[in-house]
């Protein structure tokens, strides 16, 4: 084998080395994961939740963080947003129309700098491009993921709720917080 040969070898075997480095697939645990929507209105702040969430994601991970991202989806069904108050729920799903858009989804495909993920927040049947800092950390066997942004209600076309004749009406501004704690697939 002669220099040439074998510094292409080195090469090819560094340039795969590199490229193969730990993409893994994982799918969000049944338990432990949590999505909240906050908000405010001229009366209260409020605050929907979901802990029904589905999903996966094709990560790059690196000593418990992520360092890349493939492919990232998260799924919820829209009813399933709670409030510890009855009638806010309820004005909520007048605005979210869950029998015509009963998913609500997150699709992300780019890590556009460290700390942060950018994808497509489908809500209400509106697309819109987000993009949400997060942090990870590997517990117990098990990657946790939380990420946090802001968005709006006209985000998605969607005037926000109100309630008595408009005498009380949430503001347009919320606060999105997802907490997934994601599975190696074997």
């Amino acid at each position: 084998m002669n220099n040439r040969t074998k510094i292409l070898s080195l090469v090819a075997f560094m340039f795969l080395a590199i490229t193969s480095k730990a993409q893994t697939s994982f799918t969000i645990a049944e338990t432990g994961n949590k999505i909240s929507v906050s908000g405010t209105s001229n009366l209260h702040d409020f605050t929907l939740v979901s802990e029904e969430i589905k999903g996966s994601a094709e990560l790059f991970v690196e000593n418990g963080a992520i360092t890349n991202i493939k492919k990232v989806v998260v799924t919820l069904k829209t009813e399933s947003l709670e409030s510890s108050k009855s009638g806010l729920t309820k004005n909520a799903m007048k605005t979210l129309q869950p029998d015509a858009n009963p998913i609500i989804s997150y699709i992300a495909f780019d890590m556009p700098e460290a700390g942060k993920i950018s994808g497509i927040l489908n809500v209400a049947g509106y697309d819109s491009d987000q993009t949400f800092d997060f942090t990870s950390e590997m517990k117990g066997g098990k990657l946790h993921v939380t990420a946090k942004g802001n968005i709006k209600f006209t985000d998605f076309q969607l005037d926000p709720p109100s309630a008595l004749a408009g005498t009380i009406k949430a503001k347009d501004d919320l606060q999105l917080e997802i907490n997934l704690v994601l599975e190696e697939e074997k």
